[in-house]
C-alpha cells in the first residue's frame, strides 16, 4: 500500500474524493434530482446564471451505482498508469483543466447550436449532465503525448474512434463533453511535451495494423447498437442507427394514435413500416452488423477474406443511407414540397461517409492480410449463399403465390419477385417509402419476416468457415509432420523457419523429407535445405525440382551451403548461385571471453550485475500478460520511431516468439521492467537439441548500454552448459552482395533492397558488430537451375524480403543502366564464398 501511494498518491486521492463525494450527496445508489440539479452541468446555468463551479462539481458524481464502479476502476487503473507518466502535479493539471474545459467547450457547443441543426439546443440544454468520465479521458489523451508511438497511436486513433462513434450514434451531451475533454487533454498534452501535435503515419508491424483496423472496423458495427439500446439521444447518426430495428409499436397502437392528427402521410408510413414488425425483422436488423464483427475477427487473423466482407457490407450499409435515408424521403414525398438540396443534409452525407470511412479503414488493411482462404473453399462458401439466395427468393415467390390473399395489395409473381430485395434490407430503412405488397394475415407475416434472415445467416458462417481456412497454408497434421522431420533433422541453422507462417509445405513420395518453399512469381522459393534425415536429403531437394517443374514453378533454394548447391545436378548443368549472406557461428564448446577483444562484452556483463539487470531464460508460453505487453510495446515501438518496412521471410517478428519450441533470453532489471529481449530459434538432429540460432532483436530505447551483448554472452553461456554444438548469430542477410562489377540482374536486386534498408536495418553493421564475437563465417547461396528464370525469380525474392513494397520499384531497381548492360540470360555464377 505505501508502494502505491508512493508511486500513486494522485490517482488514489481522486478515487477517494470520488466515494466520499457520493456517500456526502448520498448517491452511492445514483443522485436524487435535487443533486443532479445541484452538481450536475447545463449550458443554460453554466451561461445563464454563471454556475461555473458546475464545470468541476459534475465530474465528482456518477448517475448511477454501475457508473460509479466504473469511473472508480478507470481512475485507479487508467489515471494511475498515466500518473506514472505526467507525475503527480500534471495528472493534477489535465485533471482539472480537462474536467473545465470539456464542460465549458461541450456546452458552448450546445448553446451555440452548432451540432445536428440546434437538435443539441431544445431537450438537453436545460438538463443537468454529470459526467465523471470526462477528466479521465482528458488525463489519458494529455499522458499519450508523453508516451512511446505505439500507445500514442493506439489511444489516440482507438480512443478518438470511440468516442465519436458514441457521439454520432447516441449524443447525449455527456458523449460530447468526453470529445471536448479529449481534445484538450491531447492540447495539453502537446503543451506539456512542447511538441505539436500532428498526423503521424507510423509504421506498424502486420499484427498491430491488422488489430487497429479490425477494432475500428468493430467499432463502427457496434456504433449502430448503441442507438438501439439507449433509450433517448440526439446524436447525427442516431436515426441511421434506429433503421437496425423493429421500427415501431403495434400498428393498432399506432392508429389510434394517428386517429387524432393531421398529418396522414407520416401516419401513412409508419404504419406501414409498424406492420412489417415481425421478430424476424429484429434479426435481420441484427446480422450485417454481426457480419461486421465477424470481419473484424476475421481481419486480426490476417484472414483477407475478412477486409472484404467489411469493404463489401460497409458499402452497402453506404448504398442504402444514400438511398433510403437520403433520396427516398424525396421521392416519397407526395406533395413534392422537397427537392434534392434540402434532403441532402450533414445527417445524410454521414450516413454514407461513416460506413465509406470504415469501408478505407478495412482496406489499409488489405496488406497486412495476407492469408487467402483457398479456392476450393471460396467456391463452396460462393455456392452455399448463392443457393440461399435462391432459395430464398423462391420460397418467397411460391409461398406469397400460395397465400396471396394475405397481402395488400394481391400480388403477382412479377410483384412479388420485385419486393424480394427488399426483403433481405433492414426493415428500418424502409419506413420512407411503401413496400408493397404488404403482409396483412399472420402467415404473411411469418413469410415476409424470416425469409430474408437465412441469407444472411448464411453469409454470416460461410464467412467464418472460409476465413478459418487457409490457402496453401499446411494443415494441423502437415505441420506436425514437418515439425517430426525438424527434430530428426534440421539442415542448417535457419531449418526452423521452415515452421513459419506464409510457407507451404512439400513432402518427399517416401515422406523422410519435405521442403518448405513460398510460391509467388511463378517460383517456389525454398527456405533452406530439405529437412529430414541427412541421407535421401539431396534427393529430396532434386525430387522437390521435379514436381515443381510439372506444376510449372521454377524451383530455389534460397540461404543453402554451396557444396549443397553444387551437388544439386551432379550429372547436368551446375546450378547458377548467388551469396545472399553469411551464417555466423560460435562453438559454445572453445568460447572464452578471455583477452583484450572481449573488453566489450566483459563490460556489458558487470554493467548488468551493477544496475540489477539479470538474464531469463525462458519461453512465451512461461511469461505473465505484463511481460508479454511489454515485449509487444518495445517491437512496436522499435518499428514506428524507425519508420521500417516489416520485414518477413527470414527475419521474425512476435509472432515467432509464440512457437513453443523457440526460446527467449531476456534482460529485466529489478522493476520487472524488460530492458531487451532476444528469442533464438531451435536445431534438432535425432531429436535432441543440437544448436540454437539468433532471430529476433529489440531493446528498450533506454536500456542499459550493452544489454544485446549481454544477452548473447548469456546464451552461449547457457548453450555451453546444455553441451549444445553450435549457437549461431543468424546469416547476415544482404552483406556484400552487388560488390562485383559483373553482378547480374539478381545481384543488382539484393544490392538495391541492402542499400534501401541499410539505414534503418543495417547489415553491414549488424555484420560488423557480429564479430565482437569471433564467429566463423560461412557463406550462403541462393541456388536455381537456369538464368532464363531470373526475372521471375529476381520478383520472387523482392516479394518475399519486401512484401510492401511496388513491384515497379523493385523492376526499376535491377534494370540495368546502358553504361552496364548485359544479356538478360547471362547466368550469375558464383563459386562457394562469392
Amino acid at each position: 500500500m505505501k508502494h502505491l501511494l508512493r508511486e500513486r498518491p494522485v490517482s488514489l486521492s481522486l478515487a477517494v474524493l470520488l466515494l466520499v463525494a457520493a456517500i456526502a450527496t448520498g448517491s452511492l445508489v445514483g443522485p436524487s434530482d435535487a443533486v443532479r440539479a445541484g452538481a450536475g452541468l447545463d449550458p443554460a446555468g453554466l451561461f445563464g446564471a454563471g454556475r461555473v463551479l458546475s464545470l468541476l462539481t459534475s465530474v465528482l458524481l456518477a448517475g448511477n451505482p454501475a457508473e460509479l464502479l466504473l469511473v472508480l476502476a478507470a481512475v485507479l487503473l487508467v489515471v494511475g498508469a498515466c500518473e506514472r507518466v505526467l507525475g503527480s502535479r500534471r495528472t493534477v493539471l489535465a485533471w482539472v483543466a480537462t474536467a473545465a474545459a470539456g464542460g465549458l467547450l461541450g456546452s458552448g457547443a450546445q448553446a451555440a447550436g452548432l451540432l445536428t441543426r440546434a437538435l443539441w439546443t431544445t431537450p438537453p440544454l436545460t438538463q443537468s449532465t454529470l459526467h465523471p468520465e470526462t477528466p479521465v479521458l482528458g488525463v489519458l489523451l494529455t499522458a499519450s503525448a508523453l508516451a512511446g508511438p505505439l500507445w500514442r497511436r493506439r489511444i489516440r486513433l482507438l480512443g478518438f474512434t470511440a468516442l465519436a462513434v458514441l457521439l454520432l450514434y447516441s449524443g447525449q451531451p455527456e458523449d460530447l463533453y468526453h470529445l471536448a475533454g479529449a481534445l484538450a487533454g491531447l492540447g495539453l498534452g502537446a503543451l506539456l511535451a512542447r511538441r505539436r501535435p500532428r498526423l503521424e503515419g507510423l509504421r506498424s508491424s502486420h499484427q498491430e495494423a491488422r488489430a487497429l483496423a479490425a477494432a475500428a472496423t468493430a467499432v463502427g458495427a457496434i456504433g449502430p447498437l448503441v442507438a438501439v439500446v439507449q433509450p433517448v439521444g440526439y446524436g447525427l447518426l442516431r436515426p441511421l442507427g434506429r433503421l437496425f430495428r423493429d421500427p415501431a409499436p403495434p400498428a393498432q397502437h399506432l392508429a389510434d394514435r394517428c386517429g387524432a392528427l393531421a398529418d396522414g402521410s407520416t401516419c401513412a408510413r409508419v404504419l406501414h413500416a409498424a406492420a412489417l414488425g415481425f421478430p424476424g425483422t429484429v434479426l435481420l436488423a441484427l446480422l450485417p452488423l454481426a457480419v461486421l464483427l465477424a470481419a473484424s475477427l476475421l481481419i486480426l487473423r490476417g484472414r483477407l477474406l475478412g477486409v472484404w466482407l467489411a469493404v463489401g457490407v460497409n458499402a452497402l450499409l453506404a448504398v442504402l443511407g444514400a438511398v433510403y435515408y437520403g433520396l427516398l424521403p424525396v421521392l416519397g414525398d407526395p406533395d413534392g414540397a422537397r427537392d434534392l438540396r434540402d434532403a441532402v443534409t450533414l445527417q445524410s452525407l454521414l450516413a454514407v461517409l461513416v460506413p465509406l470511412g470504415s469501408a478505407v479503414i478495412a482496406l489499409v488493411a488489405v496488406r497486412h492480410c495476407p492469408v487467402r482462404p483457398p479456392r476450393r473453399t471460396v467456391l463452396a462458401a460462393s455456392a452455399a449463399l448463392g443457393a440461399a439466395l435462391v432459395a430464398s427468393a423462391v420460397v418467397w415467390t411460391v409461398a406469397g403465390l400460395a397465400m396471396r390473399q394475405s397481402f395488400l395489395p394481391v400480388p403477382g409473381p412479377l410483384d412479388l419477385l420485385a419486393a424480394w430485395p427488399e426483403r433481405l434490407v433492414p426493415v428500418g430503412f424502409l419506413r420512407w417509402r411503401s413496400v408493397d405488397p404488404l403482409p396483412a394475415g399472420p402467415l404473411a407475416g411469418v413469410l415476409a419476416g424470416w425469409v430474408g434472415v437465412p441469407p444472411w445467416l448464411t453469409l454470416l458462417v460461410a464467412a467464418l468457415v472460409a476465413g478459418g481456412a487457409a490457402g496453401g497454408a499446411a494443415s494441423p497434421r502437415d505441420r506436425a509432420r514437418l515439425r517430426a522431420l525438424l527434430r530428426s533433422g534440421g539442415a542448417g541453422s535457419i531449418s526452423w523457419m521452415a515452421t513459419w507462417p506464409g510457407n507451404r509445405t512439400w513432402f518427399s513420395p517416401d515422406g523422410r523429407h519435405a521442403v518448405a518453399y513460398r510460391e509467388g512469381a511463378g517460383v517456389a522459393l525454398a527456405v533452406g535445405e530439405p529437412a529430414g534425415a541427412e541421407d535421401g536429403r539431396l534427393q529430396a531437394a532434386r525430387d522437390f525440382a521435379v514436381s515443381c517443374a510439372d506444376r510449372g514453378l521454377v524451383p530455389a533454394f534460397y540461404a543453402v551451403e554451396p557444396a549443397f548447391a553444387a551437388a544439386l545436378a551432379p550429372d547436368g548443368v551446375p546450378w547458377a548461385v548467388v551469396e545472399v549472406g553469411e551464417d555466423t557461428v560460435i562453438d559454445p564448446a572453445t568460447f572464452s571471453m578471455r583477452g583484450k577483444h572481449w573488453a566489450d562484452v566483459r563490460s556489458s556483463i558487470n554493467r548488468a550485475e551493477r544496475q540489477g539487470v539479470r538474464a531469463v531464460w525462458t519461453d512465451w508460453a512461461s511469461l505473465p500478460l505484463a511481460t508479454r505487453s511489454q515485449i509487444e510495446a518495445i517491437s512496436e515501438e522499435w518499428i514506428a520511431d524507425k519508420r521500417l518496412p516489416e520485414l518477413g521471410f527470414t527475419l521474425g517478428g512476435v509472432e515467432e516468439l509464440r512457437d513453443r519450441e523457440v526460446r527467449l533470453m531476456l534482460a529485466v532489471d529489478a522493476d520487472d521492467r524488460v530492458q531487451g529481449v532476444t528469442s533464438w530459434l531451435p536445431t534438432w538432429r535425432d531429436d535432441e537439441l543440437r544448436g540454437l540460432t539468433l532471430d529476433f532483436m529489440r531493446r528498450r530505447p533506454e536500456s542499459m548500454n550493452g544489454v544485446m551483448e549481454f544477452l548473447i554472452a548469456a546464451v552461449i553461456g547457457t548453450a555451453q552448459g546444455m553441451g549444445l554444438e553450435f549457437v549461431s548469430l543468424s546469416v547476415a542477410p544482404l552483406s556484400g552482395v552487388g560488390d562485383q562489377e559483373d553482378d547480374g540482374r539478381l545481384e543488382r536486386l539484393l544490392a538495391a533492397i541492402a542499400r534501401s534498408l541499410e539505414p534503418v536495418y543495417g547489415f553491414s553493421s549488424l555484420a560488423a558488430y557480429k564479430e565482437k564475437f569471433r564467429p566463423e563465417h560461412r557463406p550462403q547461396v541462393l541456388a536455381h537451375p537456369d538464368a532464363v528464370s531470373l526475372p521471375a525469380i529476381t520478383v520472387a525474392v523482392a516479394r518475399a524480403h519486401l512484401p510492401d513494397r511496388p513491384l515497379s520499384a523493385m523492376l526499376r531497381a535491377v534494370q540495368p543502366s546502358r553504361a552496364e548492360a548485359e544479356p538478360a540470360s547471362a547466368p550469375a555464377h558464383r563459386g562457394p564464398g562469392g
